[in-house]
Formats: structure tokens, sequence, C-alpha cells
């Protein structure tokens, strides 16, 4: 059974990776025609703030007492998750309209996608 610590530690490093890819992803979202740019633009912002949301639950799950931290925790993991999948959704989005020139990106974001699924089944696993 893990600790509070050990899957905080779990979750943060999870959205600091996030960072990294939605940084990619807004230069991607740049690449993109005009009007769908504005739309990709706001919609990677959009993901930013559910990121910082996120990592501001974590923090609350932090100060939560021991017997009720598992429960804040998976309440995190759920918003996590569904951070994640929001990623991927629009990361297909805009790699497909930034046209041929970003397929060393969209095998960037594959890779991270691969890797986010696999420390979410590890991160899942320490809530049980």
């Amino acid at each position: 059974m893990a600790t509070a610590e050990e899957y905080r530690a779990k979750a943060r490093e999870a959205l600091d990776r996030l960072q990294t890819q939605l940084d990619e992803l807004r230069v991607q979202a740049d690449l993109a025609q005009a009007e769908a740019r504005d739309r990709y633009q706001k919609a990677v912002d959009g993901l930013r703030s559910q990121q910082h949301e996120v990592r501001e639950r974590l923090d609350d799950a932090a100060k939560a007492s021991q017997d009720a931290w598992k429960t804040a925790a998976g309440q995190v993991e759920d918003a996590v998750d569904n951070l994640g999948d929001a990623f991927s959704k629009l990361a297909d989005e805009v790699t497909a309209a930034a046209g041929a020139g970003t397929s060393a990106t969209r095998s960037a974001f594959d890779a991270f996608l691969s890797e986010w699924k696999k420390q979410r089944a590890e991160r899942k696993a320490m809530l049980k």
C-alpha cells in the first residue's frame, strides 16, 4: 500500500510531464491555419487551467487527514485521468490540422500518452 506522499509525488510528476506536452501542443496549434489556431490555442489554455486546478486539488489532498487522503486522491486521480484524455483528443486534432510536417511531434505525443497510461495504472494501483 502506498503512502500519501508517494502518490502525491507520482501525480505531481504526471502533471509536470503534461506541462511539457502542453507547451509542445501550443507550438503545434500555432502551426495550424488561422481559424483553427485560435480554437486550438483556447483549448490548450483550457487544459492548462484544468491542470492548475488539478494541482490545487492535489495540494488540498495533501492536507487531508490520514484516513481521508485516499478518497481525496481518488478524486484527484479521476481529474488527472480526464485531463490526460482531453489532452489525447486535442493532440489528435491539432496534429491532424497541422499537417504532415508534424510526424515527429505525433510520435512524441504517442510515446508520452503510452507512458501516461502506464503511470496511470501505477497510480491507481497505489490507491488500492
